[in-house]
């Protein structure tokens, strides 16, 4: 064994080491937890301005969804102007003050039409059932299109007499009328 000889100075700097940096202070792991905070909440948090534009086109979106405005929630983008406009004036025509003012023939060429424009605009028959748990078969389908056909036709039977329109109207649709029978038959909505 060898022994080597050293200063004083030698061995007091041998004799404290340097601190690991596991080793560190209290308040320097609390300076560093909290950098790492900042910098983590930085990266993951949005400009006050966007938060709000967004939450504005939320608000937007729900309330449209709510209201049944804008074809919200259904992949379509807004229709023209003149769609609406239209819809909004059959609308009005139909469930507004003066609904009871129409005969029978109005009411459902104005019906008729309505139906005509909201597939246009929104995709979707008015006539086919809808709810939250419900979803249209396409037996819905040809059900709903024979109904409106059978309007159609009356109407155009009718050439603009309302008492002929009604009346029908009343045979076809009558539920063990043969000819709505046949033409249900026909398009394949009942066996």
């Amino acid at each position: 064994m060898l022994l080597v000889k050293r200063s004083p100075e030698e061995d007091q700097a041998n004799a404290s080491p340097q601190p690991k940096p596991s080793e560190t202070k209290p308040e320097q792991q609390d300076n560093v937890a909290l950098a790492k905070a900042l910098k983590e909440a930085r990266e993951n948090s949005v400009p006050k301005e966007e938060y709000d534009r967004l939450k504005k086109e939320n608000s937007d979106l729900v309330s449209q969804i709510i209201n049944g405005e804008g074809g919200a929630g259904n992949g379509h983008t807004n229709p023209p102007e003149d769609l609406d406009g239209d819809i909004k004036a059959l609308r009005e025509k139909l469930y507004g003050p003066k609904c009871s003012e129409l005969s029978n023939l109005e009411f459902c060429e104005a019906t008729l039409e309505l139906r005509e424009k909201i597939i246009k605009r929104d995709g979707i028959d008015p006539f086919l059932p809808r709810g939250a748990n419900i979803k249209p078969t396409d037996q819905d389908a040809q059900r709903a299109q024979a109904v409106a056909d059978v309007m159609k036709q009356c109407i155009d039977e009718a050439d603009g007499d309302s008492g002929v329109f009604t009346a029908l109207l009343q045979a076809k649709t009558n539920n063990d009328s043969p000819a709505l029978v046949a033409h249900l038959k026909k398009v394949g909505a009942i066996k």
